[in-house]
């Protein structure tokens, strides 16, 4: 694990900000007119000279499904990540090529440039993955307080009470079964190493499923 740098994760920051802010670089972005294949490499702007990505990973659902009727692909989610702290803190490893440029730093122009290798991913939940890439390199700790509203939180670690405080809460249920059962997903897809942040995502998933059944059992109570 990397040695561990001032947080950033705070309750509104959005995942993908943070991980490229650790990362010193620019959203990624693939260039305009860029076709279902993709480019081997990707440019982004470094914001300083240390603390740099090795690749970035053009992520996709694993199982696809469509909500309208349109045929076209979406884009795939780019996350800029460092390959040796990936490999330390996920068993899944990275589709690397046999074949790549090492990163390419470029001071000459401005603004500088730096030039990384894309990789394809896919993983059952690509919007969370952010989050966990953030908790499972080191880069952010995983408190539940990042996964579960402070009302919930203040039962920690009771999970019962914890769930019956979720399920009572007026709205945003939904939205936490998603981004949960998401990320335990992803955790389960990606082997996270770290026991802190499997055992910590593992109970929030179950809290957040709870409070989902407290709250069905609760609404059907209420229609009879």
């Amino acid at each position: 694990m990397s040695q561990q740098r001032p947080s950033l994760l705070t309750p509104d920051a959005n995942p993908l900000d943070v991980l490229c802010r650790h990362f010193n670089v620019s959203r990624p972005v693939l260039p305009p007119g860029t076709g279902p294949d993709l480019p081997p490499t990707i440019t982004l702007t470094p914001l300083a000279r240390t603390h740099l990505p090795t690749h970035v990973l053009a992520v996709s659902p694993s199982h696809p499904t469509s909500t309208s009727t349109s045929t076209s692909t979406p884009a795939p989610l780019l996350l800029p990540i460092d390959a040796a702290l990936y490999a330390s803190g996920l068993r899944s490893e990275l589709p690397l090529p046999t074949t790549s440029s090492p990163p390419q730093l470029s001071t000459q122009t401005s603004p500088p440039t730096l030039k990384l290798p894309l990789l394809p991913l896919t993983v059952p939940h690509p919007p969370t993955l952010a989050l966990l890439l953030l908790f499972a390199l080191g880069l952010e700790p995983v408190p539940p307080y990042h996964l579960l509203p402070a009302a919930a939180v203040e039962e920690f670690p009771n999970a019962a009470a914890m769930a019956q405080v979720l399920a009572r809460a007026p709205n945003g249920l939904t939205e936490l079964v998603r981004r949960n059962e998401g990320l335990w997903k992803n955790v389960l897809a990606l082997g996270v190493r770290e026991r802190g942040v499997v055992d910590t995502v593992g109970m929030v998933w179950g809290v957040t499923a709870e409070a989902r059944r407290l709250r069905a059992r609760a609404n059907a109570s209420a229609g009879r």
